[in-house]
């Protein structure tokens, strides 16, 4: 953790975005080789407007609305569930469509219609779909009235039973009737809705983006198609779109974007990148007054009336932590891709690292802007080296806390951080000039050095040995967890020993039947995972094999004859599948609201 992430607000919202859009199309691969998405024509459409009846007909299928005088307004219909209240009279909308040579049309009473019903502004087409239907469909929308919401929408098409049935495809933001889309390359059309739950979330309502939502209609059925290869030039197309109204709007309220951003290069496989890009550009949340709180990740049962969610449980978590837990609830992302985004950063695309071979634990493509301290460790291998070994160090001691300590550690930190660098004459980020003093470099590592010193004292035991570690064997430690595939192929492996970090240590010595499995390394279980050059070349008594020891390549006694390729196979697959049963298993046991480094909310 370093002090260049403690401005979210100061660094965020200040980073030029120029050129976001060049770099989006870049990032995907560029545009799309075929020609662009085109919206497929209604074969015939019309309003109610202040009508009683409106008909329609076209493919061989007709179609019409009447409003009809009732009072059976309660009743369940299309567009409404049994009402008990209802009013004792009332103007219900009703649909019939009929197919050209069938005599008797099927009917769909829709709902009570009017402005004080609450659907209004009727409006109908005859769509072309379904390709193995004989007849086409018929599109119903209407307007429930309000500032920005809803337009509700159904389809009505005749099955392969010749059953006529309904498909509901819910409400969406106000603005008309979905539309209907050929992408190239797909068979099918789609229809063209956006995810409604990014409203509000990240952003106001003018400041929101949302995902497609790409729905394929076949036989009586709606499919949501929005990860299928078929259609992923459109979502290209539209991220594209939805960038350059962002920078036409003057790149305003930058989480709401972000938001929609990272859902869609997540569906597009491209999570890590946009995960690295975010993170510079996000805002504070506590600054913009939207985001995820613990208390909005519960169910509706959980807080029902507010019963359920403490103070602390309403305090909006930070950005990335808030959108990897909203992510995963809607399903954009994995509960295991959150636990790699917020503990150990994924290596693509997460920046480039500094001249030199230490980077700081945060992206540097490019560093938080308006933020010297962060530039001059981005610049300077030997001072993001001292700002590692303080991090050693912290990461041992957090783990050593535990999750209730977490909140009073990080502040602490935070507290003497701030300290350190105003000792040096470091700049604060985002306030004013951000010029680094001629022996800032190294005052801060000498600062980190005092830190370091100052938080071990407090540790014992394998936390005490793992904080006192050369740098580089910490890290290599850690690469080795990695070729073992306890962690993810992708993960940086810089020495931050986060969450996934400490499951895959605690998944290693259970496998190797370690004495102790808290998730530290102490020097026995170090000298085991890499032995050390003076033990793997002195002659030694082999211990008893362990289900590690071939793995971590432990000195043993040379077989009098060479391995057979059923031995070996004997030996290495079940470890494999132990290993990953058992990481599966402790990994489903990490909370999602973990915060990423010190960074986050304990």
């Amino acid at each position: 953790m370093s002090q260049p992430f403690l401005h979210d607000a100061a660094t965020g919202h200040r980073l030029a975005v120029s050129g976001l859009l060049a770099l989006v199309i870049l990032s995907i691969g560029g545009r799309p080789a075929h020609a662009a998405s085109t919206i497929v024509p209604a074969l015939a459409e019309a309003s109610l407007g202040d009508r009683a009846r409106l008909d329609l007909a076209a493919g061989g299928l007709a179609a019409s609305i009447t409003l009809k005088p009732s009072t059976q307004c309660g009743a369940a219909m299309a567009w409404q569930p049994a009402d008990p209240n209802p009013p004792s009279t009332c103007r219900i909308a009703i649909l019939s469509v009929r197919a050209k040579g069938h005599a008797r049309p099927a009917s769909f009473p829709l709902a009570p219609y009017g402005q004080d019903a609450g659907f209004m502004d009727l409006r109908v087409s005859i769509q072309r779909l379904d390709a193995t239907s004989a007849v086409p469909q018929v599109m119903v929308s209407a307007y429930t009235g309000g500032a920005h919401c809803c337009e509700v929408t159904s389809i009505f098409g005749r099955g392969s039973d010749g059953q006529w049935v309904h498909a509901d495809l819910g409400m969406q933001d106000g603005g008309g009737p979905p539309a209907i889309v050929a992408v190239p390359g797909a068979h099918d059309p789609v229809i063209v809705t956006y995810d409604q739950a990014f409203l509000y979330t990240f952003a106001s309502h003018a400041g929101s983006f949302t995902p497609v939502m790409l729905y394929r209609y076949h036989d009586g059925e709606l499919t949501n198609v929005s990860d299928d290869p078929a259609y992923r030039s459109y979502l290209v197309e539209d991220l594209a779109k939805q960038t350059r109204q962002w920078e036409s709007s003057g790149r305003s309220e930058p989480n709401g974007y972000l938001a929609y951003y990272v859902a869609t290069r997540a569906r597009l496989g491209q999570l890590s990148a946009a995960w690295a890009h975010m993170l510079p550009r996000a805002e504070n949340a506590t600054k913009s007054g939207f985001g995820v709180s613990p208390c909005s990740l519960k169910s509706a049962e959980e807080t029902a009336n507010g019963r359920y969610c403490s103070k602390a449980d309403r305090i909006l978590l930070p950005f990335p932590q808030g959108l990897a837990a909203f992510l995963t609830r809607n399903d954009y992302i994995s509960a295991a891709q959150a636990r790699v985004l917020l503990s150990d950063r994924p290596a693509k695309g997460a920046g480039s690292a500094p001249s030199g071979p230490y980077h700081p634990d945060f992206p540097c493509d490019p560093p938080p802007a308006g933020n010297g301290v962060a530039t001059m460790l981005c610049q300077d291998s030997e001072a993001a080296r001292h700002e590692l070994m303080f991090d050693q160090v912290y990461y041992a001691l957090r783990h050593q806390v535990g999750q209730d300590g977490w909140k009073d550690l990080r502040q602490q930190v935070v507290a003497d951080e701030n300290m350190a660098n105003q000792s040096c004459g470091l700049p604060v980020p985002g306030a004013g000039a951000q010029t680094i003093p001629p022996n800032g470099a190294a005052c801060y590592s000498d600062a980190m050095d005092r830190l370091s010193a100052q938080y071990r004292v407090r540790l014992s035991s394998a936390a005490l040995a793992e904080s006192q570690r050369p740098l580089d064997r910490h890290i290599a430690l850690q690469k080795k967890l990695v070729e073992l595939g306890l962690l993810p192929a992708d993960t940086v492996v810089d020495g931050i020993y986060g969450e996934a970090t400490r499951a895959a240590i605690t998944a290693w010595q259970q496998a190797a039947h370690r004495p102790r499995t808290d998730g530290f390394l102490s020097d026995d279980d170090a000298a085991i995972l890499i032995p050390p050059p003076q033990v793997a070349t002195t002659p030694a008594t082999p211990a008893p094999p362990s289900p590690m020891a071939a793995t971590a390549n432990v000195p043993s006694q040379a077989p009098t004859a060479p391995q057979t390729p059923q031995a070996q196979a004997g030996t290495g697959l079940p470890i494999k599948l132990v290993f990953a049963i058992i990481l599966a298993g402790l990994a489903a046991l990490i909370a999602i609201r973990v915060g990423r480094r010190r960074r986050g909310n304990p």
